[in-house]
């Protein structure tokens, strides 16, 4: 028994002589010390005359354009002026469907004269150029056409 004794003093003597390593560190331990460690902030102290030096100048204390006025019209005020602007809208398509119609039929007319015409010089100098000036007016309405009948489409 005292063998025994012995050999478990012994045991405990080796084991208290070799103190517990401690854990080994993690990843992320590593890559702090690696780092340097926790670091003191190097720069100026903010005061508060810093801050209103470097200030901009807040919504609430600019000069903004005043809002505009609230709408105070009514639902029907609304609804007149949008069916008065329709009514104006239609009145131009209609009014430039009627001109492009003319038009086409002074383009018809003045390409029948143009083949009827026995004067050659009459034909080519007169006739040719009242057809070109009656071709630019009429692409020019066509154009209006097209834009009022746009501006008729946004109203509906």
């Amino acid at each position: 028994m005292r063998l025994g004794m012995t050999l478990l003093a012994a045991v405990l003597l080796l084991a208290i002589d070799d103190p517990p390593k401690p854990p080994e560190d993690s990843p992320l331990v590593k890559a702090a010390k690696a780092a340097g460690g926790p670091r003191k902030p190097t720069g100026k102290v903010i005061t508060n005359d810093d801050v209103k030096k470097n200030a901009l100048p807040s919504a609430a204390t600019s000069t903004a354009a005043p809002a505009p006025p609230p709408d105070t019209k009514t639902a029907t005020e609304k609804f007149e002026e949008q069916r008065k602007a329709r009514a104006a809208a239609q009145t131009r398509v209609d009014a430039a469907e009627k001109k492009v119609a003319g038009l086409e039929a002074e383009l018809r007319r003045l390409e029948l004269a143009y083949y009827e015409e026995s004067d050659l010089d009459r034909r080519d100098t007169v006739l040719v150029s009242r057809f070109g000036e009656t071709k630019k007016r009429l692409d020019e309405a066509r154009k209006e056409l097209t834009d009022a009948g746009d501006a008729l489409k946004k109203l509906q």
